[in-house]
């Protein structure tokens, strides 16, 4: 095992835990030992893992010299090109629209995997890239104050500035006064809370202070003792180090052990071989991947474009001394080769697929980036699907059952990231009670307590041309009938849009009005629908019931518990949700109190605490929620928890009672369905009737109530001053349960009204007011 297998597998661990985590917790997460675990470390040295001292046991960092580039675009430059606020969680511009922002939300762009996969970070998340980058690049901590760096470090504001009162050096790493007049402490109050203000925990900020006073020291030693005299002289009000906390922190850094100087013994163990890094003047190859962006409409780059423009998203060549050529009937070939059980064909030309290899010549398939690579949206990937052989010699796909007392930890998306971010690795997994290890390489799997072996493949999903067109939208034949295609009968078909969405007015006579008004009545008896839309977003329906498959593939086949949910937001959001889905970046964060991603509440009174209040209609969705298995919440999530401990299987949402769950947070877009819009408003109490009349400035309105139990009821002989006379009202069929004294069999009444005055502020302006009745 070298280290390149494993760094990155351990990077994405100590990232998936807030940046860092204790030595004697890494072995059990890693699967490997703790003398394995030290020489690794010890090979990858401190510009990837920093091991310091905390409450006395050691702690490992993830440290990464991979930054953010500081323009919006430039050429062949070596950092990640991704928003600065959109990395912290902070951007609510969206991706593309008129309001879209100049900076890319694509974290997994092309260029960007290339120096991820430079850096060796390919298999990092975007919550787990998210980590690194705070803790290890300056440029996304909040700003310095240049006031309190300049001169004496005098700041008009003090403590109510919006900036960080330390030392600008020291956050870089390059401050060379032993006994610097500026601060070095990021955990002192003002600073910690500027930290967490910009998206910064608790976790990190130590993380931060433990990495910048690293380099602090090891600059120091560098430099040697007061070398080049670059020691400023101490104020007559600092103290010595012994009672100065930064001083002391400082000392700590330096005494931190090496790893580099460990002597350890030798062991049976494996030997990890160091990381070695890509020259950086290598020339720039052309990718041998197919554009995405081609295969689906067109590419802005043309020809310029450092990706294969193709019509569908494989190709077969087979090598000539021409160079490549493509081979005849490729929808065949693809096909079978996405048949695990297929090895070689014969027609119409012999390929043998273990070695891509025909009788005489090589034999090459191209094709579109790894769906796990790229968002949902990008329907034009490769979805790449991974089988192991059974006893009797069938093909299960990992994830479900099949063989098997109980289906693996591992599915096919899992296996795919593991490998793409350590191709010749070797992962643990676990099917019911026994412990397996799949290699790479070897393309294997090894039962760890009996030492038996299966054959491992790994075969990209079968797509056709007749796919192909369907995804993009455009096809004159009715698609099959699957998961991906199959619209509800309620949605109008003429309204299906190859992007974007339409929304649908639903009609009030039907049965799908009736279900959601009686779903939004329950809770909300005192308002009145306006208008219900249904939102028609063919791409964000595919994506929602793909999800659902996979969710019922790890379900072992079981349905997956789908519900119908509210969800309240500004008006600003409406489009942006009915177009790419909910975001709880987009949408604005109104609470994380049982994790941080989008919430939905089974009751619409809830959902309608954060609608604008001084709207007079109000919009609320009703969204399709894949809740699946859930778990109590907690504030400090990203994702659901594990299952089990050590298991990668984990919860699909969070709730706030697991016993009866009102408000649901969901973390991954892909279970969410914007489904319906309601528009609504306050409902006028039953019974009362308008009636619009002129008026002069500065009268008040009246309404007159007939309730038979009144207070304060008086009978004017004729109309009040402050008030308008209506005449008597005759009105049809009195009901019974009007008054108690109405005569049931009378079919029609007169009655004297009754005056109950209702002061209202003049408007010069209005033209009419109103003039509200009940008749009892």
């Amino acid at each position: 095992m070298s280290d390149a297998v494993v760094c990155s597998f351990i990077t994405k661990i100590l990232c998936s835990k807030g940046g860092g985590l204790g030595f004697s917790e890494l072995p059990s997460l890693s699967g490997l030992s703790e003398h394995q675990l030290e020489e690794i470390l010890q090979d990858a040295g401190k510009e990837r893992f920093l091991v310091v001292p905390r409450d006395s046991l050691r702690q490992v960092l993830a440290v990464s010299p991979v930054r953010l580039c500081l323009r919006n675009s430039c050429g062949g430059c070596q950092n990640l090109h991704i928003c600065k606020n959109y990395t912290k969680g902070r951007c609510f511009r969206p991706a593309c629209g008129r309001w879209a922002c100049k900076y890319s939300h694509e974290v997994f762009s092309e260029a960007n995997r290339k120096v991820l996969k430079a850096h060796e970070l390919s298999g990092l998340n975007e919550n787990e890239l998210r980590v690194l980058l705070l803790q290890n690049d300056h440029f996304l901590w909040p700003d310095v104050c240049n006031f309190y760096n300049k001169g004496d470090g005098n700041c008009a504001q003090q403590d109510n500035c919006t900036k960080l009162h330390i030392c600008r050096y020291f956050l870089r790493g390059e401050c060379r006064f032993p006994k610097c007049k500026r601060s070095h402490n990021l955990l002192q109050p003002n600073a910690l809370k500027l930290l967490l203000e910009g998206g910064v925990d608790d976790q990190v900020a130590w993380n931060i202070q433990t990495i910048c006073e690293h380099k602090t020291a090891v600059l120091s030693r560098e430099l040697g003792p007061r070398k080049g005299n670059f020691a400023r002289p101490a104020s007559s009000g600092e103290k010595s180090s012994a009672g100065n906390p930064r001083e002391a922190r400082l000392e700590q850094a330096t005494s931190i052990p090496n790893l580099m100087d460990l002597n350890l013994g030798p062991d049976q163990g494996v030997k990890a071989t160091p990381c070695t890094k890509p020259p950086q003047n290598a020339e720039k190859e052309k990718s041998d991947e197919i554009c995405l962006f081609y295969v689906w409409r067109f590419c802005k780059n043309k020809t310029n474009c450092n990706m294969i423009h193709y019509d569908m998203p494989y190709r077969w060549q087979v090598q000539t001394a021409n160079g490549w050529k493509d081979l005849p009937r490729r929808e065949e070939i693809e096909k079978a080769y996405s048949d695990p059980s297929i090895t070689s064909i014969s027609d119409p030309e012999y390929i043998d697929f273990s070695t891509m290899t025909t009788s005489m010549s090589r034999v090459r398939r191209l094709s579109t980036p790894s769906s796990v690579t790229k968002p949902p949206k990008f329907v034009m990937t490769t979805k790449w699907l991974w089988y192991w052989k059974n006893d009797l010699g069938q093909w299960t796909e990992y994830g479900t059952q099949g063989g098997q007392l109980q289906e693996s930890s591992l599915c096919s998306d899992d296996l795919e990231n593991l490998f793409l971010a350590v191709p010749e690795g070797s992962p643990q997994f676990k099917a019911g009670s026994q412990q397996y290890e799949i290699s790479f390489k070897d393309m294997k799997q090894r039962n760890l307590q009996y030492q038996t072996q299966r054959e491992v493949r790994r075969r990209p999903k079968f797509v056709s041309s007749e796919d192909v067109k369907t995804k993009k939208g455009h096809t004159n034949q009715a698609p099959a009938s699957t998961p991906f295609t199959d619209y509800p009968n309620t949605w109008d078909k003429s309204a299906l849009p190859a992007i974007g969405y339409k929304a649908v007015e639903v009609i009030k006579t039907s049965p799908e009005y009736t279900k959601i008004e009686t779903l939004f009545q329950k809770t909300m008896s005192n308002y009145a629908i306006d208008k219900l839309k249904r939102i028609q977003n063919p791409s964000l329906w595919q994506i929602f019931q793909w999800q659902k498959e996979q969710m019922k593939k790890k379900n072992g086949g079981k349905t997956v518990d789908e519900r119908l949910l509210f969800h309240g937001t500004n008006p600003s959001s409406l489009e942006a949700i009915c177009s790419d889905n909910f975001d709880w970046r987009i949408c604005g964060t109104n609470g994380t109190a049982f994790g941080k991603g989008s919430y939905f509440a089974r009751d619409a009174s809830y959902s309608h605490h954060y609608c604008p209040r001084d709207a007079k209609v109000k919009a609320m969705f009703v969204a399709q929620v894949l809740v699946g298995d859930f778990v109590a919440g907690n504030a400090a999530y990203t994702r659901p928890p594990e299952k089990s401990s050590g298991m990668i299987n984990c919860y699909d949402s969070c709730v706030n009672d697991v016993a009866d769950p009102s408000i649901f947070v969901i973390f991954e877009k892909p279970q969410i369905y914007p489904a319906y819009l309601i528009c609504y408003r306050e409902d006028r109490p039953s019974g009362y009737v308008t009636i619009a009349r002129g008026t002069t400035s500065g009268r008040s309105t009246t309404r007159v109530h007939l309730q038979q139990q009144q207070q304060y009821q008086w009978l004017p002989s004729s109309p009040p001053a402050a008030t308008n006379y209506v005449p008597p009202v005759s009105v049809a069929t009195a009901t019974a349960t009007a008054t108690a004294t109405a005569t049931a069999t009378a079919r029609t009444a007169t009655f004297t009204p009754t005056y109950l005055p209702r002061q209202m502020a003049a408007n010069n302006n209005k033209k009419e007011e109103e003039k509200k009745c009940v008749i009892s």
